[in-house]
């Protein structure tokens, strides 16, 4: 992950952004979407950056920046796997990170990185008998598979006038009772200049997003290779010692191992019910890149009944992969609630890549 905070962002983009017209922004959103044109099969795969616009939402942001990861459905020439990813404010996330990558101390006192996102959702989506327009079906858990609802709760609307090679300009996504989310292309995307602090914190979510990615070098990613993934992972980043959640295999069985402790308290995590959660459990891939748990003991516990009905996804939010971004990979693991995408887990992959952690003890 790589962050700006907000006095580093003020500096940042009125040193760097004077006067960035709608072909910088839509290549600096480009750049961040696998740098792949699609081909005449007008595949989907990859990462895309939108915005929410929520005219009916009454609490929250009501113009959310957002992001759709899309992975093509083995074995299916036009359906998609999809998590969706809704921002939390972007300028309040910088100085938790930066703090505890120059200055651990200071967490102590302005708090930890543990909200990245508000909302995460995961779906399948079936083309409709319309051409350029997706059926999105909400995924759950059922009978050890994840599968789609029957019903769509939404629908993914291609631009059929787009000409860009990012197949998602233009589009929308239609259906959520709060408005729609949208998919700006080129020509309708205008930049404006940023010259001063007002002109940062006036700035639309999307646009800010658009910006960071683009002069941080940053990438947006959806794991899925279980071994690159084992290890620590952190209640918020920057608490280091605190390793709650261990990921590991034994004989080529995938384990999760929650680590409940009275040193961790719920306030400590970006979901409360994650202070709660201990034991063993057997992770399954029933979708590429998509994991479900079930319990590796015999007797049932209140952990099983939260964990076992959720869909775990690996995402790198702030992909800073890359030498020119400073090849700095941290990873979360997001457990999504299927009937509520406000009740995600999540935790955040030790920076160094450590294994057994632990929480350490009060002292």
């Amino acid at each position: 992950m790589k962050f700006v905070s907000i006095i580093a962002a003020a500096i940042f983009l009125v040193s760097c952004v004077t006067s960035h017209n709608s072909s910088q922004v839509a290549a600096g959103t480009a750049q961040e979407q696998s740098a792949r044109t699609p081909s005449a099969t007008s595949d989907l795969t990859g990462t895309f950056l939108g915005e929410g616009l929520y005219s009916n939402r009454t609490t929250g942001l009501r113009r959310p920046a957002m992001r759709i990861y899309l992975d093509r459905v083995q074995g299916e020439s036009n359906s998609y796997h999809a998590v969706l990813v809704e921002y939390d404010q972007l300028l309040n996330m910088g100085l938790p990170y930066i703090a505890a990558q120059k200055a651990p101390a200071l967490n102590k006192v302005i708090g930890y990185l543990d909200k990245i996102a508000t909302r995460i959702s995961a779906y399948k989506l079936i083309p409709s008998q319309k051409s350029g327009t997706y059926q999105m079906h909400n995924l759950e858990v059922r009978n050890g598979q994840i599968v789609p609802v029957l019903a769509p709760s939404m629908h993914l609307i291609l631009d059929p006038a787009n000409k860009e090679s990012n197949p998602l300009a233009g589009a929308t996504i239609s259906g959520n009772p709060e408005g729609p989310i949208s998919f700006p292309s080129e020509s309708d995307e205008q930049m404006g200049s940023l010259k001063n602090l007002v002109d940062v914190l006036n700035i639309s979510q999307y646009k800010l997003a658009a910006v960071i990615y683009k002069k941080a070098h940053l990438g947006s990613s959806w794991r899925g290779n279980w071994n690159d993934l084992e290890g620590s992972y952190l209640s918020e980043y920057g608490r280091f010692t605190d390793g709650v959640l261990e990921l590991y295999s034994v004989n080529g069985q995938k384990r999760h191992k929650f680590i409940k402790t009275n040193t961790t308290k719920a306030k400590y995590f970006t979901n409360p019910k994650s202070a709660a959660i201990e034991g063993e459990y057997l992770t399954t891939e029933p979708i590429p890149k998509m994991y479900i748990l079930t319990s590796a003991n015999k007797v049932k516990t209140a952990s099983d009944k939260e964990m076992t009905g959720r869909i775990g996804v690996f995402l790198d939010v702030f992909d800073a992969s890359a030498p020119e971004a400073g090849g700095h990979m941290v990873t979360e693991l997001a457990h999504i609630n299927p009937q509520d995408p406000e009740d995600f887990m999540m935790y955040y992959e030790h920076p160094q890549h450590l294994k057994n952690v632990g929480v350490e003890p009060k002292k």
